[in-house]
């Protein structure tokens, strides 16, 4: 770690540390403008030149906040201290399905530290377009009164391992009459349960402001949501059903007293309908009526496979988007596959979202890259983005029709993935060798031969029956995702076109080398819907231009999943 290392005093030797974290969000004409924080540490002891405190810059491709906190003050026992902005570039970390580390800000104390700490610090907030494009959402938006944003993006933590006793508390003072303060831990001032690394409570998510509660009164424990704009469907009746689904995830992960859960609703300009997973709770995003993100049904499969990572085991060897194959692939593959269990979604959507995923795959001209080839350009091409979600996805059916008729139906992937979970519960990181090992153990060494392949590219492709009785498998001519311009731009802040393909769809609706894109649709939910328009928003010489085109290529044999005729509906879960 870069320059001396930091040291933390507890209080109470025996005792963790505490840290209580006050949000005071301001605003002006009714719309939330800034956020002010104070963090009190009861026990913080730092030599001078120490790293006192740390933020990544650019937490999993969204900017937070590190370079808009131009002051920053802090207090201890002996009085005022200076804390000096220093950036480093850290390794980067696994942090569920997110990452941690990378280019990072620190605040170095300018002399010796010690008893309690207290540190402010504010920022301004916007609902600007994210400048790096596609990213999961992290960045603070204001949207109808109110405010919500990840503690990836603005809470800076002493650096190391700590674990703290934590207390979430709001002052909303400076907020029209009947404001409201939501964190993953519940609404109001709360204290979490158990001592949370800065890892942790960074995963939190946070909302205040004109914020709509289910059930109108969050519990103590279990199940509650909060939402803020309006969605263009029933927002009230899509959390009941979420609530319903956690119930069956906490049995079905053999939980006897579920931790408090928050799912957390906001619009979202660049990738509506995606969502991500953090902890204790999952934030998931709608858009405008008739565009991504405003279908009820298929937020309900989004729900789904965020609220699946809070209980799913990780692979944290290789850190990150290196393991990101098995986390989502998990919970792509169990999204469709829990739901229909219990009952919560019909063969006829349980297919309609297989045959999304599978055609997005079996289409994509990146098909059979190494995963190897995923981390260094996740962000920067969908077609790579996608494949630990579809090929993931389609690895682990393959496995567990293979698991299931190996054992005569008495086994499954299910057995597989809590054999992980036991791993994952010794307090080790787990890496691609215990994986091995229980496919070993279960299917012997050629699981291990295939799975090796599987990274390196292999398609996998399911038995016709790997979803159950009610599904078959069957080739379909489907058109390849084409953008017709190097999409690579997307995540840059300028957004100027390059690489346009001649002749492409792209070309003749009018798109130039040159363009600069302001507005676009998606791309990983163009790339699983044939149909859908590529709806562009450009600057070309001071003038603003829409364009609208399907952005597909050449057509290809694609497997998709269709229904079996006369097997009956209560027969399809598995």
């Amino acid at each position: 770690m870069p320059g001396a290392a930091l040291l933390l005093a507890l209080a109470a030797p025996a005792a963790s540390p505490a840290v209580e974290i006050v949000l005071a969000p301001r605003a002006e004409r009714g719309a939330v403008t800034s956020l002010a924080v104070t963090l009190r540490f009861d026990g913080v002891a730092a030599a001078a030149g120490a790293p006192v405190l740390r933020l990544p810059l650019v937490a999993s491709n969204v900017d937070t906040v590190a370079a808009a906190i131009t002051t920053l003050t802090a207090r201890d026992e002996t009085g005022s201290v200076t804390l000096r902005p220093r950036d480093v570039d850290l390794p980067v970390a696994a942090a569920r399905d997110a990452e941690a580390g990378g280019a990072s800000r620190e605040w170095i104390a300018d002399r010796a530290i010690s008893g309690p700490l207290t540190v402010r610090y504010a920022f301004p907030v916007a609902s600007d377009l994210p400048v790096r494009g596609s990213g999961p959402p992290f960045a603070f938006r204001t949207d109808d009164g109110a405010v919500s944003g990840a503690g990836h993006v603005f809470l800076a933590m002493p650096p190391g391992e700590a674990a703290y006793r934590t207390t979430i508390a709001w002052d909303l003072s400076a907020l029209p009459k009947g404001a409201r303060g939501v964190s993953s831990l519940g609404e109001g001032r709360h204290t979490a349960a158990e001592p949370l690394t800065a890892g942790q409570i960074r995963m939190g998510f946070f909302m205040a402001g004109r914020v709509a509660t289910w059930p109108a009164t969050p519990p103590a424990t279990g199940f509650f949501s909060a939402l803020h704009g309006t969605p263009p469907f029933d927002g009230p009746a899509l959390m009941r059903w979420t609530g319903t689904l956690y119930g069956h995830y906490a049995r079905f992960f053999r939980q006897k007293t579920p931790p408090p859960y928050g799912v957390f609703l906001r619009f979202n300009p660049i990738n509506a309908g995606g969502g991500v997973g953090l902890y204790h709770s999952f934030v998931a995003t709608y858009g405008r009526p008739g565009g991504p993100g405003s279908d009820p049904e298929e937020l309900q499969f989004t729900l789904a496979h965020e609220m699946f990572h809070t209980f799913q085991p990780f692979i944290e060897q290789p850190a990150g988007l290196d393991s990101s194959w098995f986390g989502e692939g998990l919970a792509t593959f169990y999204q469709r596959r829990l739901p229909l269990r219990y009952g919560l979604v019909s063969p006829a959507a349980f297919l309609a979202d297989l045959n999304t995923h599978a055609g997005r795959y079996y289409t994509s001209a990146k098909a059979t890259a190494p995963n190897r080839d995923i981390a260094p350009n996740f962000w920067r091409d969908t077609r790579l983005r996608t494949l630990p979600y579809d090929r993931g996805m389609l690895y682990f059916a393959d496995l567990d029709d293979k698991v299931r008729k190996a054992s005569g139906g008495k086994r499954s992937l299910d057995d597989l993935m809590f054999a992980m979970l036991a791993l994952q519960d010794r307090g080790t990181p787990t890496g691609n060798a215990d994986w091995e090992a229980v496919l070993r153990q279960e299917l012997g060494e050629p699981a291990v031969t295939a799975f090796r392949a599987f990274l390196d590219g292999a398609m996998p492709l399911p038995a016709s029956d790997a979803f159950g009785p009610c599904f078959r498998r069957v080739a379909k001519p489907l058109r390849r995702f084409e953008p017709g311009f190097d999409a690579a731009i997307l995540a840059t802040p300028a957004r100027i076109v390059t690489g346009v393909v001649p002749g492409s769809a792209a070309a003749r609706a009018g798109l130039r080398d040159g363009d600069a894109i302001v507005t676009w649709t998606p791309q990983d939910y163009l790339q699983g819907e044939q149909a859908a328009l590529m709806k562009l928003t450009i600057k070309r010489d001071g003038h603003t231009i829409p364009l609208e085109y399907l952005p597909r290529g050449e057509t290809v044999d694609a497997w998709q999943w269709e229904r079996v005729a006369g097997v009956p509906d209560t027969a399809c879960a598995l």
